[in-house]
């Protein structure tokens, strides 16, 4: 069966043709028929992508964005068979993104004319306007009617969620999709869309996941993650939705791009564009730093400046600005001096940035001072680097810092981290302040960390630092507000000291009891722990508080027997402390594992040893199994088929019974339907249909016997009431008519009473607005006079300028004229001169001929005298010779005489001639030379040409006298002017062009 025949063209002009009385859903709905239709699966795209366009184009006109949706995903359905198909939906997608951002513009830009014409945002807000809003959609008072932008917006972004949702997980069309993730981005960028880019984010997870899923099954157009350019696809538009997100300033769903990237960037084998990883750095720099994490920002510094450095077109003034930068960034990280006990939960933020660890702020700071960052680095920030690493000192700082301070504070990267850095002067000046001092007044400490602008604090942002600074073990101190002063403690691990004989005693048997069951804790967490990757971090132990206080207490011992614990200061002790803690938990982690290698390889053993044994009593088991499988077997089909015979009769059964109810019901149906009577199948479900029969006939005899009966009482009863009623209703509808009338009158009276005080209110308004603008009218009058007087001057100036301007453009005109005639009368003059030579020439070559032709009728006249004359025979009995013959014996003869001229035609001629007969033959056989008018001197190439032309001519003769020799000549009349015009036989080709001449002219 050959395919439907599309008329794309006849829906388009369907649709138009709806458009253009009005009808635009119609219209919209007939293409949404046409491409939804199945018979386009086997058509070409191309010839259908014009309805589509169409179809597009008054969709978005009409805001349908559901239709337009649903119509996108039906054509996609139709087509997605073929790749020309697929090439077709993608170019459908583009066009509907394309449309939809340009009626976007346009609505953008006419908003944008409308805010400039009113620019007063508070002075339009008057009552009046305010009304008038609530009524008109188009009235638009200082920002109460943005519905329309707004709903443009609404719908664009629809528009990109339905294209994105169209184009996903399809390897044909990844790189649209692509174009329009893109496209989708910058438009919430544009318009500053939060929360659908957010929207966004989520979304292009969802479709990733759903590529990812899709790896392990088998399809044509499953999205590759293996290949390179789709995965190079991918995190190009990761790199954007980061640089996107910066931006806008969600700051959270730029950590998720990041982290999207980085995944990404794992199962990538190529590696990005350094200009898209510079930006990409940047972006994680703006990220960390918002996050307050000093640390990771001052790294991924460190990474944008590697490949920055790589930059052929920067500047030593960029250079120096980064770098410079850099190394505040890394000075304004919080020291780090004292090592972090457990796990570090920011380890997955390390990975980001490709580090294995956690880096140091030493680290750091010696990694810019070894590359020749340092060198590019501003002199100011290098001696706020040497006051605060190098030649620290307590006493001084202030001074040196006040000196210093000012000349930073004119660098506009400073600013940024002022706050960072005073933190961290601050955390070194308490840390110096409780080595120096054991007691000091809480005032004297305040005023030694007070630092000039723009390190200056308050009182309370002092104190919440120190006590931040014992918080993260920095200081250990107590404060004493009776006598305003701050003790220090030297030794971190005295309070477990002081406490170790009392926890001792009371916590002995708390511990033993708690072994056994830490002990049953341990067996259970070691699997979970052996389970995991060598590389994941290790969860922290966590256990009971007397049980960390007893260990403390343990680390106190072991730390008070070594010399260089007791002798340092406190952040050395809290540090050496730390130390012998993580190395302590290493060890009992390592242990951990241990104890679940041996218990692993322990339970191994005993499965193996279980297997073996299993193994043994296998093929008892199976004998015993297989002889009860066999058993269960031959009941199981007793049963099945004894099942299988009494479900067959009860089959059988049903079959009848439904057989008898459904004969039944169709009966009851058909009586129902007839009207007559009505069966109500529940009261006869017990009857046979014979029975049934019975009761219908029944009841038809009865129902007719009383309905005969009750339409003869009712047709009676009928007719009495009706004339009761007329005869009692008349006087009513009388009285009530009089009634009526009274009433229309009154009515009428006070209307036409409202009407003519109206009118009369109206005419005394009116003539006192007569009056009014009568006292008005000389002021208007000469108002009037004046203006008419001022505009008729102006209008009498420019009226002055555009005739002269008029009147010189006139002249230019002429002139151009003029000379453009001249030009023409030129080339006229010149073409009448070429002419008048033309027809010289030609009147001349004209008497020429007919010269020529005075000869050969002379010639024709003399042979016809001839063949009547009797001739003397000719030797041999040879014919006579033709006129041919006779001009050619004329010319060589002529030859002969060396170019002599030619003699008359007669005494050309071989044989003798007869006298002539008469005289005007003879005249015209013998011309004078004043009628030929030849030049007796010519030269060689002109007496050439007269002979090529004589020879052309004798040629036609002979071709026309080979024509006619059958025929007797004729006596040849005398030479005429009749005779010229007319010679015998057809005219020849000079004739024929001096006739078309002589027609022309």
């Amino acid at each position: 069966m050959a395919p439907p025949v599309l008329r794309p063209e006849n829906a388009i002009k369907r649709a138009e043709e709806l458009i253009s009385v009005g009808e635009e859903q119609a219209g919209l709905q007939s293409l949404y028929d046409f491409i939804t239709a199945r018979r386009i699966r086997w058509a070409s795209p191309d010839v259908v992508e014009p309805v589509v366009f169409k179809f597009l184009e008054l969709g978005v006109e009409l805001k349908k964005g559901r239709l337009i949706k649903d119509g996108l995903h039906q054509y996609k359905k139709l087509i997605q068979g073929t790749p020309e198909g697929l090439v077709s939906v993608g170019a459908v997608a583009r066009k509907y993104i394309d449309v939809v951002e340009t009626k976007m513009a346009d609505e953008q830009s006419k908003e944008d004319q409308r805010n400039e014409v009113d620019d007063d945002l508070e002075g339009g807000v008057t009552p009046e306007n305010l009304l008038i809003s609530a009524l008109e959609e188009d009235q638009s008072v200082g920002g109460f009617n943005d519905e329309a932008i707004t709903s443009w917006t609404k719908f664009t972004w629809e528009a990109y969620r339905s294209v994105l949702d169209l184009l996903r997980n399809n390897s044909h069309l990844e790189i649209t999709y692509s174009g329009v993730v893109n496209r989708t981005m910058q438009f919430c960028l544009k318009h500053n869309r939060k929360n659908e880019f957010k929207r966004l984010a989520e979304m292009l997870r969802q479709h990733l996941d759903a590529a990812n899923y899709q790896q392990s099954k088998h399809g044509g157009n499953i999205i590759d993650l293996s290949d390179n350019a789709t995965l190079q696809r991918y995190l190009d538009q990761r790199f954007l939705q980061v640089t996107v997100s910066v931006k806008l300033g969600l700051w959270h769903e730029a950590f998720r791009s990041i982290e999207d990237v980085y995944h990404l960037s794992k199962m990538s084998k190529k590696a990005p564009k350094k200009s898209v990883l510079a930006n990409y750095y940047e972006n994680m720099v703006k990220v960390f730093f918002v996050s307050g994490d000093q640390l990771l920002h001052t790294t991924a510094w460190n990474k944008f400046y590697e490949i920055y450095s790589t930059n052929p077109n920067a500047t030593e003034e960029q250079f120096k600005t980064y770098a410079s930068t850099i190394l505040l960034s890394a000075l304004a990280i919080k020291l780090d001096d004292v090592p972090a006990v457990g796990y570090d939960s920011q380890q997955r933020l390390y990975r980001l940035l490709d580090l294995e660890s956690k880096p140091s702020r030493k680290a750091l700071i010696q990694d810019i001072l070894d590359s020749d960052m340092f060198s590019k680095v501003d002199e100011d920030v290098k001696k706020l680097y040497e006051l605060i690493e190098v030649n620290y000192n307590a006493d001084t700082i202030k001074s040196e810092l006040s000196t210093l301070l000012p000349q930073l504070q004119s660098k506009p990267y400073f600013s940024q981290y002022a706050e960072q850095l005073r933190d961290v002067i601050v955390r070194k000046l308490f840390v110096s302040a409780s080595t120096k001092y054991e007691n000091v007044k809480i005032e004297e400490l305040f005023q030694l960390v007070s630092l000039p602008a723009p390190f200056d604090q308050s009182y309370w942002d002092i104190e919440r630092a120190l006590l931040q600074a014992a918080v993260e073990d920095y200081v250990s101190f107590s404060i004493d507000h009776v006598s305003d002063s701050v003790t220090f403690v030297k030794d971190p691990m005295a309070v477990f000291t002081v406490a170790e004989p009392v926890a001792v005693e009371e916590d002995e048997e708390a511990e033993e009891e708690a072994t056994g069951e830490e002990q049953e804790q341990e067996d259970e967490e070691v699997k979970e722990v052996v389970n995991e990757d060598e590389g994941a971090e290790p969860e922290p132990i966590v256990t009971r508080n007397r049980y960390i206080r007893n260990r403390l207490s343990e680390l106190s011992k072991l730390l008070h027997e070594v010399d260089s614990f007791n002798e340092g200061s406190y952040m050395e002790k809290v540090k050496l402390a730390r130390e012998n803690l993580i190395q302590q938990t290493k060890e009992t982690i390592d242990n951990a594992k241990r104890i679940a290698d041996e218990r692993a390889q322990k339970y191994k053993e005993q499965k193996q040893k279980y297997m073996e044994n299993a193994a043994v009593n296998a093929e008892e088991d199976a004998e015993l199994r297989n002889q009860r499988i066999l058993e269960e077997k031959a009941a199981l089909d007793a049963k099945l088929e004894e099942d299988a015979q009494r479900r067959l009769i009860a089959k059988k059964k049903r079959e009848l019974e439904a057989l008898k109810e459904a004969e039944k019901k169709k009966f009851i149906d058909e009586a129902n339907e007839k009207g007559h009577i009505t069966i109500d199948s529940n009261e006869v479900k017990d009857l046979e249909l014979a029975d049934l029969k019975k009761v219908v006939v029944n009841l038809l005899s009865k129902d007719k016997n009383d309905l005969d009966a009750r339409m003869n009482f009712a047709l009676k009863k009928l007719d009495h009431t009706e004339r009761a009623l007329r005869k009692t209703e008349l006087p009513l509808l009388q009285k009530e008519a009089d009634t009526l009338k009274e009433a229309d009158l009154v009515k009428y009276e006070a209307m036409k009473a409202k009407i003519v005080n109206a009118a009369k209110a109206e005419h005394d308004a009116k003539m006192e607005d007569h009056e009014r603008l009568a006292n008005v009218y000389s002021d208007y009058k000469s108002l009037r006079d004046r203006l008419l007087s001022a505009h008729d001057s102006e209008m009498a100036d420019i009226r002055k300028e555009k005739k002269e301007a008029l009147k010189a453009a006139k002249k230019a005109r002429i002139e151009e004229v003029r000379k453009q005639r001249y030009e023409e009368a030129v080339a006229k003059q010149k073409e009448d001169v070429e002419r008048a030579e033309r027809e010289k020439r030609a009147a001349a070559q004209d008497e020429i001929m007919r010269k020529q032709r005075e000869v050969e009728a002379a010639l024709e006249k003399k042979d016809a005298k001839t063949a009547i004359t009797p001739a003397a025979p000719v030797a041999g009995g040879s014919k006579p010779m033709t006129f041919a013959e006779k001009m050619r014996a004329k010319k060589a003869a002529a030859a002969a005489a060396g170019n002599a001229p030619s003699p008359s035609p007669a005494a050309a001629s071989p044989s003798p001639a007869p006298a002539p007969v008469a005289t005007p033959a003879a005249a015209v056989s013998s011309p004078s030379p004043q009628a030929v008018r030849v030049p007796v001197q010519k030269s060689q190439a002109d007496l050439d040409e007269i002979a090529r032309k004589q020879r052309e001519r004798e040629e036609e003769i002979e071709r026309r006298l080979a024509g006619n020799q059958t025929k007797a000549p004729e006596p040849a009349p005398a030479a005429t002017p009749a005779a010229e015009a007319k010679p015998s036989g057809k005219l020849s080709f000079a004739e024929k062009m001096r006739a078309k001449r002589n027609a022309q002219k």
